[in-house]
């Protein structure tokens, strides 16, 4: 059973790798770039959370298919609008949560939702 929980009862989780690997911060660096102005998240925070992450490795990954995705599409599809986007970013950051309720994306059509997701998953 799924049950909402408002967004100022959350709280970051303990520290759970002081360091990271060697190369990670490099990474992660890269992924932001890749993600641009859609990713809002200063890189100390990223890399906090990715310290305080069970499995950062995994999670790095995962951001690092959202960006490679992102920027797939937008090679194929070049814009500069920030709403189209953010919503190219939203689809896929749901996509990675296994969410499947795109009734908040305004700025894509279902064939590139799908396209987007079907990317993602590497189908």
């Amino acid at each position: 059973m799924k049950k909402s929980v408002p967004l100022s009862d959350l709280h970051a989780g303990p520290i759970q790798h002081r360091a990271l690997p060697v190369g990670f911060i490099d990474r992660v660096k890269a992924l932001k770039a890749r993600l641009g102005d859609v990713d809002s998240v200063p890189l100390e925070k990223a890399i906090d959370n990715f310290k305080r992450d069970a499995y950062p490795e995994h999670e790095l990954e995962i951001w690092e298919r959202i960006a490679n995705t992102f920027q797939l599409f937008l090679s194929h599809n070049p814009t500069d609008d920030p709403e189209i986007r953010k919503d190219i970013y939203k689809v896929l950051v749901c996509a990675s949560m296994g969410m499947e309720d795109w009734s908040n994306i305004k700025h894509l059509s279902t064939e590139q939702i799908n396209h987007l997701v079907l990317n993602y998953r590497g189908l």
